[in-house]
Formats: C-alpha cells, structure tokens, sequence
C-alpha cells in the first residue's frame, strides 16, 4: 500500500488558487488515481485534495483511500482546520475558504483497518482514541503538509505519541520543501509502531522519496494483551464520566 501526503495533487498559494482546483469525488483527477491503482494494483490513502465543497466559497480537504481495483474504500473530510499564526512563520487561516467535514472514518485495508485523519488533526488526541479504541483503527494515517516552524517542534513528539497511546501504527506521508514563495514543509515523513518506536522514516527528511515499513499486527496485539490500555481507559471513563 502506498501513502500520499496531504494536497498531494496541489498546494498553492492563495485560497482563490485552492477553490479554483476544486473537483468532485469522481472528477479528473480522482479517476487518474482510480487508473494507478487499478493498473498497479495497489492500494491508495491519497492524503488531501481539494473536494468540490457545500458553496463557491468553500472546498472540503478531502482524504481518500482507493483499493487494488481503483474503487472507493473510504473518504475523509478534514474535521479541524488549521486557523493558526504560526510562531516565526505565516498566519493561515484554512477555514476562509475550506468547511470542516463531521464525520470520524475507518476502512479495512491489508494494512489492516486504516484510521483516516489529515495535519492538524494530529494535536487532538480525542480523535485518535475513537478511531483506534472505539472504531477499532490498527493504523492511524496523518497526512501532511506542517510547516517548518511547528515541523521541528512538534511533528514526531506527536506522532509517537499518538502511537502509544493508542497501541497502533501511525503512518504519517508528509509534504516537504519549498512549494513557492509563500509556503515551505516541514517534511519528514514517518512511521511509528505501537511501542512509539520509529520504523520508517526518510535518510534525508526534505527531500522527496519513499519510506519502507513492515506492518506486524501481531506484535501490536502483543503489546495490547501485556499492556491493555483499551480496557483501562473503559473503566477509568466509566469511572469519572460523571464527574
């Protein structure tokens, strides 16, 4: 299975250039994609395009996963935009012309069950536990395009971390480098275990390239029967839920 990072088919540099790219689900460029898998036959997780969205004025950043025949697995609409001034960097404000999606989304894969979420997803750790303890996810997907600043901060912080509280791999494609004059990527793409450990990462983070990991569903059940995390947090919410 290959994994693309987020706006894998175009970053630009205003919100009218994104909007002028929008397509529907089964527009151009989604069926040059459907063609690749079905040609390789390899599945897809294509990390964020801009979707047709509900108005002229918004797209939605849309995550799709395609299978070996080229055919819809599943499809994730970005559910926490990236409003943000960032320290030292730009100020982007994703929900001027982009509308949340509201829908938490899982597919079964040969990875095993995909747990699809986009960039700034990642600091909202709430979303990670439904997809991985409620949705029964193996393998959290983060695609995406970090900026420099908040890339060397927090981006592997985070992904291991996710990874470990949820006792599942973490897959996370990343844009990287200088895209035009207004934005640059952090990069470094990775994946992570369910100890937190790295397995996959790129010898030079900024440039672009493949990383190759194994995915071993059984050590993760491993760490889960020595270390149930999952029925832990049950107990312990079924505790202080109601305080």
């Amino acid at each position: 299975m290959l994994f693309l990072p987020e706006n894998f088919g175009f970053l630009g540099r205003s919100p009218a250039e994104s909007l002028a790219q929008a397509q529907p689900l089964e527009g151009p460029l989604m069926a040059r994609y459907r063609q690749l898998a079905a040609s390789t036959g390899l599945w897809l997780s294509l990390g964020g395009f801009q979707e047709e969205g509900p108005d002229d004025s918004h797209i939605h950043n849309t995550h799709v996963v395609l299978d070996d025949r080229g055919q819809t697995a599943a499809v994730y609409r970005k559910i926490h935009l990236f409003d943000v001034d960032v320290p030292s960097g730009p100020v982007l404000l994703e929900s001027r012309f982009t509308a949340p999606g509201s829908q938490a989304v899982t597919c079964a894969s040969p990875a095993g069950v995909l747990g699809l979420t986009t960039c700034y997803d990642l600091r909202f750790p709430e979303l990670y536990q439904h997809l991985a303890f409620d949705k029964g996810a193996d393998v959290l997907l983060v695609p995406s395009a970090f900026t420099v600043p908040t890339g060397k901060a927090h981006w592997e912080i985070l992904l291991r971390a996710r990874a470990i509280e949820t006792q599942s791999y973490v897959i996370a494609a990343a844009q990287a480098g200088q895209h035009n004059e207004k934005r640059v990527s952090y990069g470094h793409s990775l994946v992570v275990d369910p100890w937190g450990t790295v397995c996959g990462r790129l010898q030079d983070g900024t440039a672009t390239g493949i990383a190759l990991a194994d995915i071993d569903l059984s050590a993760a059940d491993d760490i889960k029967a020595r270390m149930p995390v999952g029925l832990h947090r049950r107990k312990g919410k079924e505790r202080w839920a109601g305080s």
